[in-house]
């Protein structure tokens, strides 16, 4: 079987299985089909855009959210791939479909198998004060990442990680990762290493929703710092309230006040004009220090363009908010 006579599918979504998708077939592997489903609001990538580049390359097409089904094995069956290399499918896979390729299915994960397992990986990771996050290829099983292990690559997380500088390196990575893994099956070079089977090893990472970016003042400014880097861009962001107007906090760090002082959760401590940043309290009587917001899709700007006193206070006061609802309910009637 020549290298550059392989037959490759692709299943699951996002820009990153996109450009793998291109580069593969620059690299002379023929791409015979695409399988996609629904994309989630932050993918730059949409089914109609695999449904594009399908057309464009000339090879079959199918949006579906079921892939264990009779239709999917009949195109298959119909364009005969040796692989396929898979990103974010939403749902588990079943064995037949994974038998169906004799070099089987080549998942990228954005985790280090196998102990981060599951969804938002990288979210959790730095959620989670990770030195260090893994992009982990595996050949697929019918378990949840739980296949055999084929290539791994690190990048180092540190204060100033955000997780669109994680998915940079994702998207710098994937692409080659798969043609070395496709070629190392082929040729015999990479033998695919069994992951442990002891479940304690694994932390089961469960999906994340935009509720669970809001800020809660009351936690130590180092874990909301985190927040803050684990639900920037590409995602909808960390936030908080201004004034019951949601405010969106999209860079911000921790900092230990050099003085000793009284004051609440969520209180605005400093206002730095010079560098345009705002130090909030937090609940471990350290500061956050805001440099970079966003009020109300009125477009993002520097903390000390949109905060403007040191009597601020950030969040929701839900008894104010709950009398501003009751007087906004009379005046309606």
């Amino acid at each position: 079987m020549g290298l550059n006579k392989i037959k490759v599918a692709a299943i699951g979504r996002t820009e990153y299985l996109y450009q793998s998708i291109l580069e593969l077939g620059k690299k002379g592997f023929e791409i015979v089909l695409i399988i996609s489903c629904k994309e989630s609001p932050e993918y730059k990538k949409k089914i109609k855009d695999f449904r594009l580049l399908a057309k464009k390359i000339k090879c079959d097409f199918l949006a579906t959210e079921k892939i264990n089904t009779a239709q999917v094995k009949k195109l298959i069956k119909k364009n005969k791939p040796d692989v396929a290399i898979s990103l974010n499918w939403k749902t588990i896979i079943g064995k037949e479909i994974i038998e169906s390729f004799p070099l089987g299915i080549i998942n990228a994960h954005c985790g280090d198998l196998p102990r981060y397992r599951g969804n938002a990986v990288p979210n959790w990771a730095i959620l989670n004060r990770e030195k260090e996050i893994v992009l982990t290829l595996h050949l697929m099983a019918e378990e949840l990442d739980a296949g055999p292990i084929l290539l791994k690559k690190k990048m180092i997380l540190s204060k100033n990680t955000y997780i669109g500088n994680v998915y940079k390196f994702f998207s710098d990575n994937l692409p080659i990762m798969y043609i070395k893994a496709i070629n190392g099956l082929v040729t015999g070079r990479i033998k695919p290493k069994r992951q442990p089977t002891n479940s304690k090893l694994s932390l089961r990472c469960y999906p994340r929703i935009p509720e669970d970016s809001e800020i809660n003042w009351q936690k130590s400014a180092e874990e909301i710092s985190r927040l803050i880097r684990a639900s920037a861009e590409p995602f909808s962001g960390a936030y908080t309230f201004l004034n019951s107007k949601k405010l969106i906090i999209w860079r911000a760090y921790s900092e230990k006040p050099k003085f000793p002082f009284l004051g609440m959760f969520g209180q605005v401590a400093e206002r730095r004009k010079e560098r345009g940043e705002v130090a909030v309290i937090a609940g471990d009587n350290t500061f956050l220090i805001i440099k970079e917001a966003e009020l109300e899709k009125q477009g993002r700007k520097k903390a000390t363009d949109i905060i403007k006193s040191n009597r601020t206070r950030l969040g929701l006061n839900i008894i104010k908010e709950i009398e501003n609802l009751r007087i906004s309910l009379k005046n309606k009637k």
